[in-house]
């Protein structure tokens, strides 16, 4: 006779530990840091498994904040990262194998250290790699700045002050031009647009130009987007409208702010939408901050959403800083524009 209690002894264990491996191997960033704690546990008997054991950590963060923009930006970030420990100076020697891309460092003490080392190499040899030659080289560099900095502060907030003193602040100084770039950069991380938009933007504009040969008007191209979006989050004239609408040879995109302003219909709001996709751009992006002006997106995106031109890609609600230390509800929708088949 079958002993049952004895079956489910046996497959009840063992149920949950393959449920546990599975869901280490679907998430591969999680079971770093695990191993990144058992290694610890033997780091005092080993230099080796300390080595393996900060490796695995720094992989580990790394790779949850590359799932986070991702997700954002689908594309913008490479799979993962593995850490190969070399004796020497952190080399410029970073490729990609299996998907991941690989870092060959030399090992610190100082923890703090490998990781900005870490994610310094990382951002700069995988971040919107299919864009980079065509990017302006002040825009890129700044942008691998701060998005180092986000990666920093997101993982690992004791480290901050050494990239700081050791890398930011050396680079600010030593380029005028650069720094400009650098406070643009983080205003617009600051206002939401950053990973929204113009990371999207980049990440669209190196798809486009994957296999085309880089061209200096391009790359002129995206400092003009980039100050173009730092004039529309930034309006340098109070009561001084900004045009909404970039329209380049590369990049073509109009963001729209829709705010309530005395009126509780989205009428205006549609008929420039309307308008916009007549002029030729590739994207549009739906911008409010406040609940009653979130109301207003959701009231626009549903009468846009019969719209054959328009096909919703991207919708993320959250919360932004505001003047005064003050935060607020925001909203952020973005677009494709579609060529509509009118041949019956």
């Amino acid at each position: 006779m079958v002993d049952v209690g004895s079956i489910l002894s046996w497959s009840v264990p063992n149920a949950v530990w393959i449920g546990v491996v599975i869901y280490l191997v679907t998430h591969p960033e999680v079971a770093a840091k695990w191993g990144a704690i058992l290694n610890s546990l033997f780091s005092r008997i080993s230099r080796r498994a300390e080595m393996r054991s900060v490796a695995l950590d720094i992989q580990g963060r790394i790779d949850g904040f590359s799932k986070s923009v991702t997700s954002e930006v689908p594309g913008v970030m490479p799979a993962g990262v593995k850490i190969e420990w070399v004796a020497g100076e952190l080399t410029k020697e970073s490729f990609f194998k299996d998907g991941k891309i690989i870092l060959r460092m030399d090992y610190h003490t100082n923890q703090d250290e490998n990781f900005v080392r870490a994610a310094i190499e990382y951002i700069s040899g995988g971040m919107l790699l299919d864009s980079r030659p065509h990017v302006n080289e002040q825009v890129m560099k700044s942008a691998d700045l701060i998005c180092a900095k986000k990666l920093i502060e997101k993982e690992r907030r004791t480290a901050l002050p050494l990239y700081y003193g050791e890398i930011l602040s050396p680079a600010r100084k030593s380029d005028s031009e650069l720094d400009n770039y650098v406070l643009i950069m983080q205003q617009l991380d600051e206002g939401g647009y950053f990973t929204r938009i113009l990371l999207r933007e980049l990440q669209h504009l190196g798809v486009a130009m994957q296999f085309s040969i880089p061209e200096e008007s391009v790359k002129e191209e995206t400092k003009l987007f980039v100050e173009f979006l730092d004039a529309k989050i930034n309006k340098k004239k109070p009561g001084v409208n900004v045009n909404p609408t970039f329209v380049g040879e590369r990049i073509r995109t109009s963001i729209v702010y829709v705010a309530r302003r005395g009126t509780t219909t989205t009428n205006k709001h549609l008929g420039f939408v309307k308008r916009i996709i007549n002029k030729g751009v590739d994207t549009i992006y739906l911008c409010a901050s406040g609940k009653y002006n979130i109301e207003l997106v959701e009231q626009l995106e549903k009468q846009l959403e019969p719209n054959p031109e328009l096909t919703k890609v991207f919708r993320d609600v959250g919360r932004l800083p505001l003047l005064k230390g003050r935060r607020a509800n925001n909203i952020c929708v973005r677009y494709d524009v579609c060529e509509v088949n009118t041949e019956a």
